[in-house]
């Protein structure tokens, strides 16, 4: 058990919000350790081939239900629960994305449940955060609450406690010294010394919100315009609307062309805020001329898995033009340096409207981590190469290909627009 020093923590800019809950029994370590562990597992995803891709920590709060946070699973596809030597297939159950809260189901599940805490904790209080590493053992880590802050509708947005971030934490439980779960632990801002957890009481709300955000995912019966020969189904239009709209939804296929495995992405737009315009409950956020503001969830593949913070296409990108992007991908953190260059412009016909799209290649390295025979994880300098085809009309890209090839492993993907529409 790590034990660490308690220090307050609030901005001046952020309200500071005191609550308490019921009194119960303190535990000690040792007590608390045994309470809240067999309730504790490693997530573990996997990205294209099965590499692996992250890991986490999630705790059971209902029969076959596991909570952790969202960003755990980001480009996730697919997820298991591991405890000591036993691992469990998961799946998604409930994404609350914009609140960062995601809930798992895994069938002919057992764990018991942790207990919920009512109300949050009292600051100062003593909290521990139960962690599950790699090999699915649990540790407790001990601090105190050092903060509370308050959202902008006035209610509880963080709990910070006085304990440092570390491996596996994104998803784990922060306990009260009762044992009761008080947060779910998410991550902070880059330098971070505090801990930052969400409220425990969002999770009574992931499973309503998350169905609306599914159900809201879900396609509807749209004619589409005949596909040109050879090639996929192209896009309907809609002009009843503008661009961007809330209900707009943008559908592209991925495929992956080693294995010929193809699946659908979504971005529908939820709602505009001033000039930010929010997709998939929060999961990707653009400017109005579709430049690219935040992304929480990569769901597109390479697309999103390896986008630069501002997205694929520079603002007034012209043909001969070329610039270098050195930066830390939001899908898997690899450290990724990149030129682009916009070559010219190509004609793509969709659904029946021909558009002249720009063109843009970039070649470049990432560091990523493998895990083949030999490679134990080490960070490899893979040469990455990828092709963008935006259709300035559209502020969309319409087509994405890219390609890397490691002595471990390798991936070929293309994301492709299928279809725009408006619900």
């Amino acid at each position: 058990m790590r034990s660490t020093g308690f220090g307050l923590a609030a901005s001046a800019a952020a309200p500071m919000l005191l609550f308490a809950s019921s009194p119960a029994l303190a535990l000690d370590a040792a007590q608390m350790l045994a309470k809240v562990s067999p309730s504790v597992f490693t997530v573990n995803t996997v990205g294209p081939q099965r590499a692996p891709l992250s890991s986490g920590t999630a705790v059971v709060v209902g029969p076959g239900q596991l909570v952790t946070a969202c960003h755990v699973l980001a480009g996730a596809r697919g997820v298991t629960v591991q405890r000591d030597n036993v691992s469990y297939g998961a799946t998604l159950d409930a994404p609350d994305v914009e609140r960062d809260i995601c809930l798992l189901k895994v069938a002919n599940f057992n764990a018991p449940a942790a207990t919920v805490a009512a109300g949050a904790p009292a600051f100062g209080q003593r909290v521990f955060t139960a962690v599950a590493g790699d090999d699915g053992r649990v540790s407790l880590n001990q601090g105190a609450v050092a903060g509370m802050r308050a959202g902008a509708d006035g209610g509880l947005d963080r709990i910070q406690a006085s304990i440092a971030p570390a491996a596996n934490t994104s998803g784990a439980g922060l306990f009260d010294d009762s044992g009761r779960l008080v947060g779910v632990v998410t991550r902070g801002a880059a330098g971070d010394t505090l801990t930052s957890a969400l409220p425990a009481a969002w999770i009574s709300a992931a499973a309503s919100r998350g169905t609306r955000a599914v159900a809201g995912y879900t396609p509807t019966a749209t004619a589409t315009a005949a596909p040109a020969a050879g090639g996929p189904a192209a896009p309907s239009t809609a002009t009843a609307k503008t661009s961007p709209s809330v209900g707009e939804v943008w559908r592209y296929e991925l495929v992956d062309r080693l294995t010929n495995v193809r699946r659908e992405v979504i971005y529908r737009v939820d709602r505009i805020e001033n000039d930010r315009v929010i997709f998939n409950q929060g999961a990707r956020v653009e400017s109005l001329d579709g430049q690219l503001q935040k992304l929480v969830s990569p769901i597109g593949g390479e697309f999103d898995g390896v986008s630069p913070p501002a997205g694929w296409v520079p603002p007034n990108a012209k043909p001969g033009m070329t610039w270098r992007f050195t930066y830390n991908a939001p899908g898997s953190g690899a450290r990724t340096e990149i030129e682009g260059r916009a070559n010219g412009t190509v004609p793509m016909r969709l659904a029946g409207v021909e558009y002249q799209t720009l063109r843009i290649t970039y070649e470049g390295t990432m560091l990523r981590s493998f895990y083949g025979a030999g490679a134990v994880g080490s960070p490899v300098s893979v040469p990455y190469k990828a092709t963008v085809w935006y259709a300035p009309e559209l502020k969309r890209v319409v087509r994405f290909d890219a390609s890397y090839t490691a002595r471990y492993d390798r991936g070929n993907e293309s994301l492709t627009l299928v279809e725009h529409r408006f619900d």
